[in-house]
């Protein structure tokens, strides 16, 4: 499990710059920095709304406090350090991009090339 900070201001699951989701996925299969990655689980407020409606929470309590705040983090990134059998294995990472509107414009700052 990882600590994620989070700049991603629009993300639904970002709270006072933490995640809030039990579980993301990093993409960025053939990356070899920063750049080629995002998180594929961004929502914006109102995706999360339809999602919710849909298929139920996987929100964490909005009661936890940020340095409670652990989640599994998959990842497709082949070239980072930190990918280990498609899981994250980094004890904490940053999901930057402050004002992306859409997931592509997000990326793992975390990323560090092998």
């Amino acid at each position: 499990m990882t600590n994620i900070s989070c700049s991603a201001k629009n993300c639904a699951y970002n709270k006072n710059m933490a995640c809030y989701k039990g579980r993301i996925n990093v993409e960025g299969l053939f990356s070899r920095s920063k750049l080629g990655t995002f998180c594929e689980s961004f929502k914006t407020p109102r995706e999360r709304q339809l999602f919710e409606a849909e298929l139920g929470s996987d929100m964490q309590s909005d009661r936890l406090e940020a340095f409670e705040t652990r989640t599994e983090v998959n990842c497709s990134a082949n070239y980072c350090v930190f990918n280990k059998n498609n899981k994250c294995s980094a004890q904490s990472i940053k999901v930057g991009m402050e004002e992306a509107r859409f997931r592509s414009e997000t990326e793992c700052d975390s990323f560090k090339l092998k």
